[in-house]
């Protein structure tokens, strides 16, 4: 029976490519993942220093890219959730 070792993988040129694209693709998933996880605002680990994360970002923009529009006359139109009640928020008009 055939394994899949490394010596055994040797024995066949043809696939090394295939090898050649899975590990590339791990590497990027990786890397993906570890990025997202440390610098993506909307992921937290520690959940009882900052039971919240998404309130610092109310008024920030997290975005790739903005183009030509200003975000600093738009107003976040998202109601305030604390303690269990929501606190409305002005509807303001663009």
């Amino acid at each position: 029976m055939r394994g899949w070792g490394f010596r055994e993988a040797l024995k066949y040129p043809l696939l090394w490519p295939l090898y050649g694209l899975c590990i590339a693709d791990l590497s990027w998933l990786t890397f993906s993942a570890t990025r997202t996880l440390l610098f993506n605002p909307d992921v937290t680990l520690d959940h009882n220093n900052n039971p919240e994360p998404w309130q610092a970002y109310r008024e920030g923009r997290y975005r790739l890219w903005a183009g030509n529009y200003d975000y600093s006359k738009l107003k976040c139109k998202a109601p305030i959730f604390k303690d269990n009640d929501v606190i409305p928020v002005e509807n303001g008009t663009d």
